[in-house]
């Protein structure tokens, strides 16, 4: 009895010991695709802007092989910039220092143009991947890709008619860092 109590607190400590929280961060290329429209004029046009982003996360790893992160990324964009807020989970497969993860995020953002006065704005929910390696236990690099879609859009009055700006998807490639406390 006393050697499965003990082992008992052994694994017990082992699994307190792969918890706890995170914090990361991570540049990227994105990918922002929009599209603006005046049903009324028959006039449709769409454009991929090409930049970069920043994100900074926290979160918490349930055990060895997941986690959840609240995060805050930076996009920026053409003739303005783009802010999103948002949570993930992810998986971590294996049991070795590389790691493929796989998770869903979802959230809400805005991106301002300037030079239209628009302010796109709303919700969007995607998924990512990527391989994550542990350097140390606390320091870990990963690389990886996330695709959102968005349910953002802006409307404003030109000439007395409407126009709308949408904001449809997004994917973005990062390289990262992540500390666990």
């Amino acid at each position: 009895m006393k050697k499965i109590m003990l082992a008992a607190l052994l694994t017990s400590g082992l699994m307190a010991a792969e918890s706890g929280m995170y914090v990361g961060a991570d540049v990227g290329n994105t990918a922002a695709d929009f599209k603006a429209t005046a049903p009324s004029i028959g006039y449709s046009s769409s454009i991929t802007d090409d930049g970069g982003s920043q994100t900074l996360k926290v979160g918490y790893y349930f055990d060895k092989n997941s986690r959840t992160s609240a995060f805050y990324q930076h996009l920026n964009v053409e003739d303005g910039s783009g802010s999103f807020y948002g949570i993930g989970y992810d998986y971590l497969i294996g049991d070795n220092a590389f790691k493929p993860f796989i998770g869903a995020i979802a959230g809400y953002g805005s991106v301002n143009v300037d030079s239209v006065d628009v302010a796109i704005k709303g919700s969007f929910f995607g998924a990512q991947a990527g391989l994550n390696y542990s350097i140390t236990d606390n320091f870990s690099a990963e690389a990886g890709y996330r695709y959102m879609k968005a349910n953002m859009d802006d409307t404003i009055v030109v000439s007395g008619r409407n126009l709308t700006f949408e904001l449809d998807t997004i994917k973005n490639w990062f390289i990262g860092a992540n500390y666990k406390f």
